[in-house]
């Protein structure tokens, strides 16, 4: 069984969606399956998933914006690579690939799904493209494809866009689990209160929202917290001014490519967004027993019970998330009940194996090899 797997943007490896394809693609390789690649121009993604042994296809015209002619030699390029590699099945993620290959995928009659990890036509003053999405998204969704949403707030906005039930799948994000954390090796010994967050610098981040409060918690609890920023994008030294003058330990510790050793030595993570599909951050967050701050958008919901496991906070309140932050600087008890909920939470619910199983039974319904896959992840 072959199957391609393609993603939009080659020039990061810290975003969601990357981690999300390859985890999916090294489990159907165990699984049997041969697994190729395409991707957008010719980026670090490319080379990372070549030195793991997987066919990697480039598409140098491919832009994330959208573009007529770049566009149309995009699909070319991709119907060349269909006839190419010959796959069984294409699983498109994120939105302009998606939109390509889902047509590309049509016109040659292969089986299709594709995963938006967030709405693409998401409303806000932050997604100037939301518009054309919709439009496009109304138009693709009469195509043979399957909608795979990675949370249910994702799987609705396409039913409500028209798309059939028929067509339309959830399945969440999963991580693998953490086999220890500061939690389970005594708690927080030292006098600082560790906050972490791990996001791209770019406009779906609400940075300046989470500097106010950064702020304002500096005041209240001087010397008593840091703030730990990972990550990179093209919007880092913009970010990097919000933070400037507080005063209070805030580091930028650039891009990780395992995030869990970050996580390992935090205590809380803090996510601050305009809109979110299901962040694997935040899933990650919970696998290493962290309680989680985040913005009540998207599918974030559906991974944090508030007041239990960690906190949701309305969109662009910095005040929310101060009293959020003071909450954990000056309760350790209730730091240690919403680490161990949050934990639970993603076990029951949230681990790689059982969203791979849940891929699976989807995308190979008929080899029934779930058990199988399950097995080889876990001894991998």
């Amino acid at each position: 069984m072959k199957i391609l797997i393609g993603m939009t943007r080659s020039d990061t490896m810290a975003s969601g969606s990357f981690k999300h394809i390859v985890q999916i693609g090294e489990g159907f390789r165990r699984a049997g399956c041969e697994v190729a690649y395409v991707i957008g121009k010719n980026g670090p993604v490319c080379d990372f998933l070549s030195a793991r042994g997987f066919r990697v296809y480039s598409l140098p015209s491919l832009e994330r914006d959208l573009s007529p002619l770049k566009d149309a030699v995009s699909l070319a390029g991709l119907l060349k690579i269909l006839l190419q590699f010959n796959p069984d099945i294409c699983s498109w993620h994120t939105a302009k690939i998606g939109a390509l290959g889902r047509i590309a995928s049509a016109m040659l009659f292969r089986r299709s799904f594709y995963v938006p990890h967030g709405i693409p036509f998401f409303e806000s003053r932050h997604n100037s493209g939301h518009k054309k999405y919709r439009l496009l998204e109304k138009i693709l969704s009469y195509l043979p494809s399957k909608i795979v949403g990675v949370c249910q707030f994702d799987t609705d906005q396409y039913l409500n866009l028209g798309l059939s039930e028929a067509k339309a799948i959830t399945i969440h994000n999963g991580m693998p689990a953490v086999l220890t954390s500061r939690l389970e090796r005594g708690g927080r010994p030292r006098d600082k209160v560790v906050f972490l967050t791990a996001a791209r610098f770019e406009n779906q981040k609400d940075y300046p929202t989470l500097a106010e409060a950064v702020r304002r918690v500096a005041q209240i609890c001087p010397n008593r917290f840091e703030l730990h920023i990972y990550g990179d994008g093209p919007q880092e030294q913009q970010t990097r001014e919000l933070f400037s003058g507080i005063d209070a330990p805030v580091i930028f510790k650039g891009f990780i490519e395992d995030m869990t050793v970050a996580l390992k030595s935090a205590d809380v993570f803090v996510l601050s967004s305009h809109w979110e599909g299901l962040p694997r951050s935040i899933i990650e967050a919970m696998s290493c027993r962290l309680p989680v701050i985040a913005t009540d958008v998207g599918g974030v919901k559906e991974l944090i019970v508030h007041g239990h496991s960690g906190y949701l906070v309305a969109h662009a309140n910095a005040e929310a998330i101060v009293e959020a932050m003071v909450e954990y600087v000056e309760n350790e008890a209730l730091w240690r009940a919403h680490s161990e909920s949050s934990y639970a939470k993603f076990n029951a619910e949230f681990t790689v194996e059982k969203m791979l199983d849940k891929y699976l039974q989807a995308y190979l319904p008929e080899a029934s090899r779930a058990p199988a896959i399950t097995k080889t992840i876990r001894d991998a």
